[in-house]
């Protein structure tokens, strides 16, 4: 079976407390203990610790970074996907997992989230981080109630509650829409195309 991608998303460097870094660390070893793939940014702070506490109980970590060098990323990252595309890789970011755990965070991590919401991923925010997830613990985004971002306390509580969440998600019927349906079968599609365009 496919193992669960979780992203982490969080405060870089430059804004990251140490209760915020101590406590991604403890996030990404309470992912990796879980059998959980884990991703982030790539870079350091929340990031960082995220993959090193990850990496402490021999998780498999995977940093989608905005560079288009596959060396500009921490030394915990096992795997990295170098975008090349900026901070728009963001989007990639929640492409890419299935659930997400906001633990700090500024500007950039508030981007990451709202993507998350308009995706309608599980999201959880760590509030005892401060920042971003502090803000977003337990609200909605906007008027259309499209996902609530639930809230916890501890590492450990934001880990069981993602997995839960994604848990439940996974039991929801995804449909794809007409398009993207024939782009699914593209031998189809591209006699369909023909055929309209004889």
């Amino acid at each position: 079976m496919k193992k669960i991608q979780i992203a982490v998303l969080g405060s870089s460097s430059s804004i990251c407390t140490k209760k915020a870094y101590k406590l991604a660390e403890k996030v990404g070893e309470e992912l990796a203990k879980k059998g959980c793939t884990v991703i982030t940014g790539g870079g350091m702070g929340v990031m960082e610790a995220t993959f090193k506490g990850a990496k402490k109980a021999k998780g498999l970590t995977v940093g989608i970074i905005p560079w288009e060098s596959t060396q500009l990323v921490n030394q915990y990252a096992d795997v990295v996907v170098a975008t090349g595309i900026g901070w728009s890789r963001n989007s990639i970011n929640l492409n890419t997992c299935e659930g997400a755990i906001v633990v700090g965070g500024g500007a950039g991590t508030l981007n990451e989230a709202t993507y998350g919401y308009m995706q309608n991923k599980p999201l959880v925010a760590l509030s005892t981080s401060g920042g971003t997830a502090k803000f977003l613990a337990n609200k909605y985004l906007d008027k259309r109630k499209t996902i609530k971002i639930s809230d916890a306390k501890t590492p450990k509580e934001a880990v069981n509650k993602i997995l839960k969440l994604v848990e439940k998600d996974r039991q929801k019927d995804r449909k794809l829409s007409k398009l993207d349906q024939e782009l699914m079968d593209l031998k189809k599609g591209g006699e369909e195309y023909i055929k309209k365009k004889k």
